[in-house]
């Protein structure tokens, strides 16, 4: 007995010793993160630096005067109020900064006081590899570990005001963010039961003072459909006829140019003859590092650079929603996110819809058919690319015995546009690549 009480007393008193020698792991960072709320005046104030730091950045990076209407973060409430009696539908808007010690989330809803939350422990370093290794998860239509990583991306950037856009009844989300997260797949982060795609129609925007607001009726419009299947210096795209064919002239009436008709020089002798407020163009389009000069649209006797779209006036006559069909984006670089993020921006155009890698041909094929599908159903773009989504996460949109199934019925596929015998369009690599960039409705 005494030899057990000596030995009790030994272990006692080396505890601290022991514990001092042993090197215990790092704890995981789980849900429930360290944050601490920001007060009115606080949020505030960041959303107005925000705002006139990152217009900055772009007017810094495209090298022109954007008109900025400089308005507070209780304007923008307002304008968010009223665009949600206009449309019917609930928007917030999401401003995410990466900071040194941490991330600072704010939300704005239009009929509330703003939200802000800065979340702890979520050093840069540990969110800059999350996101990247998430970007190269769901972009890969092989790998399935995507959702553990969406989960831990969907706790620190949007659990942390969950609350809030449920009690809100929010359906829309505008995200405005900072460096590396500007090219981040939204659609697909995911609560542990849903994709943030489920849940909401998304958008990007570059800043709410840099972005049109007026809202347009589309169900009348006309679209000039375009692109190539062959080109000289890139890569074919064999699926860009049969893409075209599935949106003109139905659901869509309009104008289609492709092949050797593809040119800038017809593009333009078109929208002059006749507006078509929505443009789409199935062609490579490359967003890269360096200045907007490196980054381009293909066409098929030329490449126009980023630096270049504005001079094609886009807003006269007004372009709605311009698509790239088949663009990518060299995820993670600061230069080519501004140049995706700012393509609306720049271009002049209320809206684009664009890709942050470049998806496989039918996968292209599907979301753009199920898109303009849903497009002149619901007339609100955020939520069409939504439906669009949807469907293909649910497995409604699938191939089956050479058809791909869709919601306007069924549509032949021949074998070269399969890159897979068995795709899975299920897989965030086929649906979470497209983003909406600027205006939502």
């Amino acid at each position: 007995m005494s030899g057990i009480i000596l030995g009790l007393l030994l272990f006692i008193a080396l505890a601290p010793w022991v514990q001092a020698q042993i090197k215990f792991p790092r704890p995981t960072l789980v849900s429930l993160q360290p944050r601490s709320a920001l007060n009115v005046q606080q949020v505030n104030e960041l959303t107005t630096d925000l705002e006139s730091k990152w217009a900055g950045i772009y007017e810094n990076y495209f090298q022109e005067d954007f008109s900025s209407l400089g308005l507070t973060t209780e304007q923008i409430g307002q304008k968010l109020a009223s665009l949600q009696q206009e449309t019917g539908k609930k928007a917030a808007i999401f401003w995410i900064n990466p900071e040194e010690d941490g991330v600072s989330i704010c939300l704005l809803t239009g009929d509330r006081p703003t939200v802000g939350v800065k979340v702890l422990d979520t050093d840069d370093q540990s969110l800059m590899a999350t996101v990247e290794m998430f970007s190269l998860q769901v972009s890969d239509p092989r790998n399935q570990d995507y959702r553990q990583t969406g989960k831990k991306l969907y706790d620190w950037l949007i659990a942390p005001v969950a609350e809030q856009l449920v009690a809100n009844n929010i359906d829309t989300i505008i995200f405005c963010v900072g460096p590396r997260l500007r090219s981040l797949p939204f659609a697909a982060l995911y609560d542990g039961e849903k994709f943030l795609a489920e849940k909401y129609a998304i958008s990007r925007i570059p800043g709410f003072n840099l972005t049109e607001w007026e809202s347009t009726d589309l169900s009348e419009a006309k679209i000039l459909a375009m692109g190539s299947s062959e080109f000289i210096d890139a890569e074919p795209l064999p699926g860009v006829a049969l893409e075209i064919a599935n949106i003109t002239p139905q659901p869509w009436p309009g104008v289609t140019m492709l092949n050797q008709e593809f040119t800038v020089q017809n593009l333009q002798s078109a929208r002059q003859r006749q507006g078509f407020p929505l443009v789409h163009l199935a062609t490579h389009a490359e967003f890269n590092a360096g200045s907007p000069a490196d980054s381009y649209i293909q066409f098929i006797n030329s490449r126009l650079n980023l630096k270049e779209i504005r001079s094609l006036q886009w807003q006269d006559p007004p372009v709605d929603l311009l698509v790239l069909s088949a663009c990518t984006t060299a995820l993670g670089n600061p230069q080519a996110e501004l140049g995706f993020v700012g393509l609306a921006l720049q271009s002049g155009v209320k809206s684009a819809l664009g890709s942050l890698w470049r998806v496989s041909d039918l996968g292209t094929m599907a979301l753009m058919s199920e898109f303009y599908w849903q497009l002149k159903a619901k007339s609100f773009k955020a939520q069409a690319l939504q439906q669009a989504q949807i469907r293909m996460i649910n497995g409604e949109i699938n191939l089956d015995a050479g058809e791909l199934h869709t919601s306007r019925g069924a549509i032949a596929v021949e074998d070269e546009l399969l890159t897979l015998r068995n795709p899975e369009l299920s897989h965030p690599y086929y649906w979470a690549s497209f983003s909406l960039i600027g205006n939502p409705f």
